[in-house]
């Protein structure tokens, strides 16, 4: 038993000295390692040199197109339609008569009312004769009353004739300028029986957008009949929010596509711009005025328009996804091509359109990572393919680094604030 208990206190005393000499070789292996300086991975990126180009900062509203002028044709008069020459579609020319309502009781109202006009200035006569006899008449026991060879009574009695008379003549006189007016009256409502095209002939041609009645309805005073529109030029309405809505000026020139022809564009203005936002959206309305000769657009269809807000012909101009995002600042990696390091420059962005964006400063001279910029690290080594040559920002279509909020850009192109 004892030599038992010797050998296996010997055996513990070198197992604990091996374990004591394997720690103190991992402690020392790990202290040189620590010793020694680090060494970090490089990454692999895609660069671009920043080039001066033109670059435009354009909005892209959506709206409906809408006519010019669009009303409705209803009569003044009521009656039995007699006939109506156009349909939905029909081109309107002014001057064209469109319909016509059954006249003959206005006729005859007419006639009436030029019959009560001739009894009228009929009694007008007669009372500007009796005028005239009750004046001489008067005039006589004037010159007898001076000479005194009449009496006061009849002097007062003749006076009394004659400014009765003078009054009915007055009387008669209103009433031939009433009979008057009631026959002007009638016969206004005889030419409204024809429903004519009251704008001038050399003006564009109209069209018919609906129509309501047929031949032989029976019409009531101001009930329609028809509805025109004018269809050049016509009326685009988009609404602008409150963030856009200082860059937008009369006149301003806008570009305006629809899916019903793909690929083309049609050119128009800013014609009136509402003084009013709207409290529940923040918006205001735009009207813009858009020239349609070949009458290609209609109301009622689905627009796009692009408003041009800033220019520049010689711009520096970069990638949008080359900025990044760094300690709440924006900016980019510059790569040093000597040290092949990148290092974290912020910028100040300008106008962005679609994939590039204005660099308003600092003045970038070297190229700038657009591809794993994401990854990137002030001073981390890079590694740039020695075949690639650099890229061009109009042609680098790669995804963006940081979201457009981010970069200071919304989707589609805005001027980065």
């Amino acid at each position: 038993m004892k030599k038992t208990l010797t050998w296996l206190v010997i055996l513990i005393l070198l197992a604990g000295a091996a374990a004591w000499i394997g720690y103190r070789a991992w402690e020392k292996t790990r202290e040189e390692a620590q010793s020694k300086p680090r060494t970090l991975a490089a990454i692999a990126v895609e660069t671009v040199m920043p080039e001066r180009a033109a670059i435009q900062d354009h909005r892209i509203f959506t709206g409906a197109l809408k006519s010019w002028s669009l009303y409705e044709v209803a009569p003044k008069v009521g009656g039995r339609l007699e006939a109506i020459h156009f349909d939905v579609g029909d081109t309107i020319s002014g001057g064209d008569v469109i319909a016509k309502i059954e006249d003959i009781e206005y006729k005859q109202s007419v006639d009436q009312a030029a019959a009560d006009l001739e009894v009228a200035q009929a009694q007008l006569r007669q009372a500007e004769v009796m005028l005239d006899l009750r004046r001489r008449e008067y005039e006589r026991y004037k010159a007898l009353d001076e000479k005194k060879a009449t009496t006061q009574a009849l002097l007062e009695s003749s006076e009394t004739a004659f400014f009765a008379q003078e009054a009915t003549f007055n009387m008669q006189k209103a009433e031939v300028k009433r009979r008057e007016a009631i026959l002007d009256n009638a016969k206004l409502k005889l030419a409204d029986c024809v429903i004519a095209a009251e704008w001038p002939g050399d003006a564009n041609p109209r069209f018919v957008g609906a129509r309501y009645v047929d031949q032989g309805a029976l019409l009531a005073p101001n009930q329609s009949i028809l509805s025109i529109a004018e269809l050049d030029p016509l009326r685009a309405v988009i609404y602008v929010i409150e963030r856009d809505y200082p860059y937008v000026k009369a006149g301003q020139e806008a570009v305006l596509t629809t899916d019903a022809y793909p690929g083309v564009e049609f050119k128009g203005k800013v014609a009136r711009i509402a003084q009013l936002l709207e409290e529940g959206t923040r918006q205001a309305e735009v009207q813009l005025e858009i020239p349609n000769p070949e009458l290609k657009l209609k109301p009622g269809m689905f627009v796009r328009v692009r408003l041009e807000f800033a220019s520049k012909d010689n711009a520096v101009v970069i990638p949008r996804n080359a900025i990044v995002k760094r300690d709440g600042r924006q900016g980019v990696f510059e790569i040093d091509p000597e040290k092949r390091i990148a290092q974290f420059v912020p910028v100040e962005l300008g106008i962005s359109s679609g994939n590039r964006v204005e660099i308003l400063s600092p003045d970038l001279k070297r190229a700038v990572a657009t591809l794993g910029n994401h990854l990137l690290t002030d001073g981390v080594p890079v590694l740039i393919p020695e075949e690639a040559a650099p890229e061009s920002p109009a042609k680098n279509e790669k995804a963006e680094t940081v979201p457009p909020a981010e970069a200071g850009a919304e989707t589609g192109t805005e001027t980065a604030k």
